[in-house]
């Protein structure tokens, strides 16, 4: 199999070509960096979302604050080679496992979180990436409720204290814009209860879809085509009930008053939703 066609296959027969190429590319070069770095491959591949225009995204990691320099500028040396010979690879900066764990176990960073849940280990020769991987599978119960409860009444202030006033105003873009910040809001609250951790807007509506969440999407396409304020204001109240409905029915909030949700300040907010 070649490298530079990965997309063609699936993501653990990536897994195997990258192995193999790391192994007979990298370590000949470098062996002084076989046993002390993790490859772990994050972004597209993990998630099954890449084709002929994606690369093959991996993060580096190791054990000792001593082997830095040394990795650093063998790693700065072998990305030279890969952007000579024009691979779809792409290494990002090395870290070390204590690094990691400390940015991740504290739950605020969710992109990262998200991408660590799903990687796909290449090489861990001492398997501490997957005894990582292995503590945040998912987020406590009562962070995972701060977390919707901040999307929920984040939506609610937005609607209430800018949304109805950019209608007043007759600012269309800003309503727009508003509306689709209230809909990635809403979306993530919706793609967190079914236990999959929040995303990127390139992929909110593909999860949605693949969530079966048909009902929701279906509201966005009916968003997506109106042109007059007012009914995007209407639209927006309406999705912004049945949403309030869902996460009652879940068990991740109460009804409350809007007032409730306009002066709420959750200590775990969901990041990149601000």
């Amino acid at each position: 199999m070649n490298v530079k066609e990965f997309y063609k296959h699936s993501s653990k027969e990536i897994v195997d070509l990258f192995r193999d190429f790391i192994e007979k590319d990298c370590f000949s070069q470098y062996p002084e960096l076989k046993d002390k770095l993790s490859f772990v491959l994050t972004g597209s591949v993990p998630s099954n979302h890449y084709d002929r225009y994606s690369d093959i995204d991996c993060d580096l990691l190791f054990e000792n604050e001593s082997d830095r320099a040394m990795i650093k500028e063998a790693v700065r040396k072998y990305k030279m080679s890969l952007r000579e010979q024009q691979l779809p690879i792409q290494l990002h900066s090395p870290m070390t496992f204590s690094e990691l764990e400390n940015s991740l176990t504290n739950w605020n960073h969710d992109s990262a979180l998200r991408e660590h849940a799903a990687a796909l280990v290449v090489l861990d020769p001492h398997d501490r990436y997957k005894t990582i991987q292995s503590q945040i599978k998912w987020y406590p119960r009562e962070v995972l409720q701060e977390k919707i409860q901040w999307l929920f009444a984040e939506s609610v202030f937005s609607f209430e204290d800018r949304l109805v006033v950019a209608v007043k105003r007759e600012n269309d873009l800003y309503v727009r814009l508003l509306s689709l910040q209230i809909v990635k809001l809403l979306a993530n609250a919706l793609i967190m209860i079914n236990d999959r951790y929040p995303v990127f807007e390139k992929h909110i509506y593909s999860n949605l879809r693949d969530l079966g969440e048909n009902e929701f999407c279906t509201q966005i396409d009916l968003l997506l085509n109106m042109t007059e304020t007012h009914e995007i204001q209407k639209s927006i109240a309406n999705i912004i009930d049945t949403i309030e409905q869902r996460l009652i029915r879940a068990g991740f909030i109460e009804k409350q008053p809007k007032e409730h949700w306009i002066q709420l300040r959750p200590r775990f907010q969901v990041e990149g939703c601000a």
